[in-house]
């Protein structure tokens, strides 16, 4: 079982779509030849553990083409970093006025 902050970070890594379509072509190929698809198949595709946890619901949906998984930002992130970014801003102002 991998790390819960490495599956984590597989969840949050920017390549996330890309790699969870190449999990989804690795397990049709090995359905296609050997009836099923394997970790040690998986893992041999280039893989790693915290990955396979991470992406194989969402890769076995695209393999059988049921849902399209939602590998987009949540909704409310880019708002809530922008806003961060603006009450980081204001507090640096606010500092350098007491100085």
């Amino acid at each position: 079982m991998a790390a819960p902050s490495k599956v984590a970070a597989a969840l949050k890594a920017p390549d996330r779509a890309i790699r969870t379509e190449i999990m989804a072509d690795v397990m049709r190929r090995h359905e296609a030849s050997d009836g099923a698809c394997t970790f040690a198949q998986i893992a041999a595709a280039g893989f790693s553990e915290a990955e396979i946890e991470a992406y194989r619901d969402d890769a076995r949906g695209l393999a059988c083409g049921r849902v399209e998984p939602v590998l987009t930002v949540p909704a409310g992130r880019v708002e809530g970093v922008a806003l961060v970014r603006e009450a980081r801003a204001i507090r640096a102002r606010q500092a350098e006025a007491r100085v």
